[in-house]
């Protein structure tokens, strides 16, 4: 009797374990909760949600500025596929410029873009086999305009737009970027300028791509060589089994 109603009782704890496991991996609503996006082959996980992403601009000095950034950008991210890989994409809102308009002093701008607990998973059937940031943007500076960008990785220029392309680990794929632009005037007799500068710069869009492939089938001499390895077995079995039968002769009947 405890049988029939001990099996049920077991396949239901089990049921509900799976639940509780898949509530974890909640959406990414824009809360501090871990949340999972489904890229199709794959998942990026982020652990603390929202907060696993950071963007900010911040005026050093001066005031003759005009910067932002964007920090929740969950609600405008795109998904992005091709044959072999699968990621997200999305717009910071990142940029500043600085300089030009004739008020007295210097001016400069900070701006940081920072990924902390990210990963990426593979999902059942699939490996990933590569992870890259691709990050587009722009940058400028002019007369004493001064700054720099900080990116982990090489840039191509295209006038005053780059691109920079940057490994990342999966399983920790964090990620950090941003810049600084600065400028000064300094007026001269009689009102005219004696130094001046302007600056800009922006991070206009981030791409985590993640390359996917199947996990590869047994081939067919993976096959053969799992074969070729029972066979011995297979053999020192037979044999104890022939010995036995020796060694054990069937009575007959007199």
């Amino acid at each position: 009797m405890h049988r029939s109603w001990r099996l049920p009782s077991i396949a239901l704890l089990l049921s509900l374990q799976f639940v509780a496991s898949a509530a974890a991996a909640a959406p990414c609503d824009g809360s501090s909760d871990p949340c999972t996006i489904d890229l199709d082959r794959a998942s990026a996980n982020f652990a603390t949600g929202a907060a696993s992403y950071y963007a900010e601009a911040v005026l050093v000095n001066g005031t003759d500025a005009y910067y932002g950034a964007n920090p929740q950008f969950l609600p405008t991210l795109q998904i992005t596929h091709s044959a072999g890989s699968d990621g997200f994409t999305f717009q910071p809102q990142m940029y500043a410029s600085v300089g030009g308009s004739g008020i007295q002093g210097l001016f400069e701008v900070a701006a940081t873009l920072q990924f902390t607990g990210l990963s990426f998973t593979a999902e059942p059937g699939y490996q990933i086999t590569g992870l890259q940031a691709v990050v587009k943007g722009s940058f400028s500076l002019v007369g004493n305009g001064y700054g720099g960008l900080a990116l982990p990785g090489p840039l191509q220029w295209v006038d005053q737009n780059f691109t920079a392309t940057v490994p990342l680990d999966p399983a920790a794929a964090d990620f950090q970027t941003g810049f600084t632009v600065a400028a000064s005037y300094v007026e001269g007799e009689e009102g005219t300028a004696l130094s001046y500068g302007t600056g800009s710069a922006s991070i206009d869009s981030v791409a985590f791509i993640v390359s996917v492939s199947p996990v590869p089938e047994p081939g067919p001499w993976a096959m053969l060589a799992a074969g070729g390895a029972l066979l011995p077995w297979l053999v020192k079995r037979r044999s104890r089994r022939s010995q036995g039968a020796r060694s054990n002769p069937p009575l007959t009947r007199v």
